[in-house]
């Protein structure tokens, strides 16, 4: 028996390997959809946030519908036993040995993790994809090198999604908490207090999430971290420089919600604006922060002013090292951001002039949507209601918007007077409601 069927065999439900879908992720139940079409499915996001589950999840399903386990083959190119020579050649022996010695003929589900550990796979994917009966789903931690593939020779030929760290839905499924059907049925008890106040505090990584205790949460949380950092981007774009990286990261992390220029970030850490944007780009494409620009029509102005910057997951800016217990305020903006960045047909800016900004300008339809505006707390105190209500109803008459939110972590108990409508919704409806 050779090696690479030896591997083969621990990885797969047809071998020795026990592969537990777990908890069900919603992503899953898109992913269905799109089991039996054409289309090479590809599934990117940060590392830890669950992909691997979610093709787990998949099987199942698959598995359910009458479909062998034979006819599953399930490959992660970061596993040690396949050596430093990853390539077609590797690739194609694996598919050899497979079709070989398990599955012959019929049409096979092929499931491959870290794709974008193998060089040039995106032609063997398209080659087999179009000769062979095959439906092909691939996961990838890199947002630029996924892409930049894929718009080689797969364009027209594959299906993208992302999957993000839980959102407050799962991760209260993941904690046990039922929800009834109709979320206006539901009572911020201390339940969905509490669990909220977790969400804010340890964000949504799975294994994070299941964690027995807080200090096993923070280990977790370093080694992401670190794994983002090393594996993801130092040895990807061999960088030599980890001290300011890892500097910068920390920087970022920590002043979620806040306004970062190239120019400010080369200058606090010594290093050219080339290399300071390089750096940004490749914390975002390893899904450890995200850029939200200005909003404007006219590109000049969106690239003349300075972006925000925002953790793509809350227990990652707890990593940062600084206090955390008074930035209520961001920590709530950052969990309307990842909100907001789970949907898809719709593109997130900020808005500002000399005397208001806008937290959240949604941009759909080309055409600016929707206003959202972020407060902690205090909403009943006049000269707060007072500050963001004229903010939000002077921007809209500015952007030609109808649609006004105020998301409010903790509602004013006491009825507000508003002559123009607004919607007002508290954070945990916001982050449950599709």
């Amino acid at each position: 028996m050779n090696n690479i069927l030896q591997a083969l065999l621990r990885w797969n439900r047809w071998g020795s390997a026990i592969l537990d879908g777990k908890i069900f992720r919603d992503i899953t139940k898109t992913l269905v959809d799109h089991l039996e079409t054409p289309e090479v499915l590809v599934l990117i996001g940060p590392r830890r946030a669950g992909k691997t589950t979610v093709l787990f999840q998949l099987m199942d399903n698959l598995e359910k519908n009458g479909v062998s386990k034979d006819a599953m083959l399930h490959v992660n190119f970061e596993e040690p036993a396949l050596g430093s020579q990853l390539n077609i050649d590797l690739l194609e022996n694996i598919y050899h040995t497979y079709r070989t010695n398990v599955y012959p003929q019929g049409k096979a589900y092929l499931f491959f993790d870290e794709i974008q550990n193998v060089a040039n796979w995106e032609r063997w994917v398209r080659s087999r994809n179009e000769t062979e009966e095959v439906k092909i789903i691939v996961t990838g931690s890199s947002a630029h090198l996924m892409s930049r593939e894929l718009g080689t020779l797969l364009t027209g030929r594959h299906l993208s999604f992302t999957v993000f760290p839980l959102n407050f839905a799962e991760f209260l499924r993941f904690r046990g908490i039922t929800l009834p059907k109709k979320l206006l049925q539901v009572n911020p008890n201390s339940i969905i207090e509490n669990a909220l106040k977790a969400y804010l505090t340890w964000g949504g990584f799975p294994a994070v999430v299941l964690a027995k205790d807080d200090n096993q949460r923070e280990q977790l949380l370093k080694q992401y971290f670190d794994d983002i950092l090393f594996k993801d981007i130092a040895m990807r774009y061999k960088i030599r420089d980890i001290i300011t990286l890892r500097n910068l990261a920390t920087h970022l992390l920590a002043h979620t919600g806040s306004l970062m220029s190239l120019q400010r970030i080369a200058k606090l850490f010594g290093v050219s604006l080339e290399l300071a944007g390089s750096y940004c780009s490749y914390l975002q494409e390893a899904f450890l922060i995200n850029f939200v620009g200005f909003y404007s029509r006219k590109v000049a102005e969106r690239n003349r002013n300075p972006k925000k910057v925002y953790s793509m997951d809350l227990g990652l800016r707890r990593i940062s090292g600084l206090n955390f217990s008074d930035d209520i305020g961001h920590r709530i903006e950052t969990a309307v951001h990842i909100k907001l960045l789970s949907k898809k047909q719709m593109t997130i800016f900020y808005w500002k002039d000399e005397q208001k900004e806008i937290d959240f300008v949604i941009h759909a339809d080309n055409k600016a949507s929707t206003l959202i505006q972020v407060v902690s707390e205090h909403l009943e105190k006049p000269e707060v209601l007072h500050r963001e209500y004229e903010a939000l109803i002077q921007a809209a008459k500015i952007l030609k918007v109808d649609h006004r939110t105020i998301v409010v972590g903790k509602m004013p108990t006491a009825d507000l007077k508003l002559t123009e409508k607004i919607d007002i919704t508290p954070l945990w409806l916001f982050l449950l409601r599709q």
